[in-house]
C-alpha cells in the first residue's frame, strides 16, 4: 500500500469500525447486578443515607434523615491497551490480521466494567463502616446485617441465605423488603446450583423419594466464568430489583481508539511502527450490604 495521509485515515477509519465491533461483543453479565454512575472529576464521594426504613406517619416536626458522616471516596483508576504495526506490514499490504487484533482490543476494553465489577465482588475490602464489606456484624441503627457464611452452596445454606435477607431491617426497625432475585456462581457450581433453583424436583436421599423444589425458578441463576481458581467456591445471593444495585461502576471515560500515525511521531520515525491504543477511565465498588449475600469458603 502507497503510505500516505489519504491511505492512513482510510486505514485508520477501518481500525475504527473493527473496535467498535470489538466493544459490542463483550460479555455484560455484569449487569445484571451492577448499576452505573457517571463520574466527572479524578474520584465521587458517596454519602449514603444512613436511615433505612421508608415512610413513617407525619406527626410532630419532620424526621431528618441524615447522611452518613463516615463517607467514602471511589477513586478513578486509567486503564489501557496498546498495540504497534510495523509500516513495512502496511506496506506490503500485510495488515488483514491487524483488524482481527483491533477489534480484539475493543472487546477487551468494553470487558474492562465487566472485570472491575467481579474483581470488586471478590476482594471483599472495607466499607464505609471499617468492616469488610461481606461480613456477619454491620448495624444498620440497632439491627444487624448478616451478610456472609462460610458454608457450601446447599439447599440449607441457600435458604438460610434467602430467608436472612427478607428478614433484614433499616434503621428505623422496618423491614428493608429485601427480595433476593438472583444467585451468582462458577462453572464449578453450575450443577449444584441448578438443582437448587431450577429443578423441579429434589430428592431426599434418607427417604428416597422425589419432592417438589419449592426453591423452583425461586431466583434466576448467573454462571460466571470470572469465579474460578481460589474463588470457584464462592457464590452470591443478590437482590437487583431496586434503584441502588449491590455493585456499582463509576465511569469516568469510556474507552475509545487512538493513534501514533504520522510521519514526524517519533515511534514511526526512529522505529518504523504504527501505534494504535485505546484507554478508560473508572472504578466499582460495593454499594450496600443488604442488598447482597455471599458464600466465602
Amino acid at each position: 500500500m502507497d503510505i500516505n495521509r489519504k491511505q492512513m485515515d482510510s486505514l485508520f477509519e477501518g481500525f475504527g469500525k473493527q473496535f467498535q465491533t470489538g466493544l459490542e461483543m463483550a460479555p455484560d453479565s455484569w449487569s445484571r447486578f451492577s448499576g452505573i454512575v457517571p463520574s466527572s472529576t479524578s474520584s465521587n464521594i458517596y454519602p449514603f443515607i444512613e436511615q433505612f426504613g421508608g415512610m413513617r406517619e407525619w406527626s410532630g416536626d419532620r424526621h431528618i434523615k441524615s447522611f452518613a458522616s463516615n463517607k467514602f471516596e471511589v477513586v478513578n483508576k486509567t486503564y489501557e491497551d496498546t498495540i504497534a504495526i510495523s509500516r513495512n506490514d502496511i506496506e506490503d499490504d500485510q495488515y488483514g490480521i491487524y483488524g482481527s487484533l483491533i477489534a480484539q482490543m475493543g472487546l477487551n476494553a468494553a470487558k474492562l466494567w465487566n472485570d472491575l465489577c467481579y474483581e470488586t465482588l471478590v476482594t471483599n475490602s472495607k466499607w464505609l463502616d471499617g468492616k469488610t464489606f461481606f461480613a456477619t456484624d454491620h448495624k444498620y441503627g440497632g439491627n444487624t446485617i448478616a451478610n456472609k457464611v462460610t458454608g457450601a452452596l446447599s439447599s440449607e445454606t441457600f435458604n438460610t441465605a434467602y430467608q436472612t435477607m427478607m428478614e433484614y431491617k433499616g434503621h428505623s426497625g422496618k423491614s428493608l423488603g429485601v427480595v433476593p432475585n438472583l444467585l451468582i456462581v462458577g462453572p464449578k457450581l453450575r450443577t449444584t446450583a441448578w438443582g437448587i433453583v431450577k429443578n423441579e424436583f429434589s430428592y431426599t436421599a434418607a427417604d428416597k423419594v422425589q419432592v417438589k423444589n419449592v426453591n423452583e425458578s425461586l431466583v434466576d441463576l448467573l454462571i460466571a466464568p470470572e469465579l474460578f481458581g481460589d474463588y470457584d467456591d464462592y457464590w452470591f445471593l443478590a437482590s437487583t430489583k431496586g434503584v441502588i444495585k449491590p455493585v456499582m461502576v463509576q465511569q469516568r471515560q469510556m474507552p475509545k481508539l487512538t493513534k501514533l500515525d504520522n510521519d514526524g511521531d517519533e515511534n514511526v520515525f526512529m522505529r518504523k511502527e504504527f501505534i494504535y491504543g485505546t484507554d478508560a477511565r473508572g472504578a466499582a465498588f460495593m454499594s450496600m450490604p443488604h442488598l447482597i449475600y455471599a458464600g466465602i469458603l
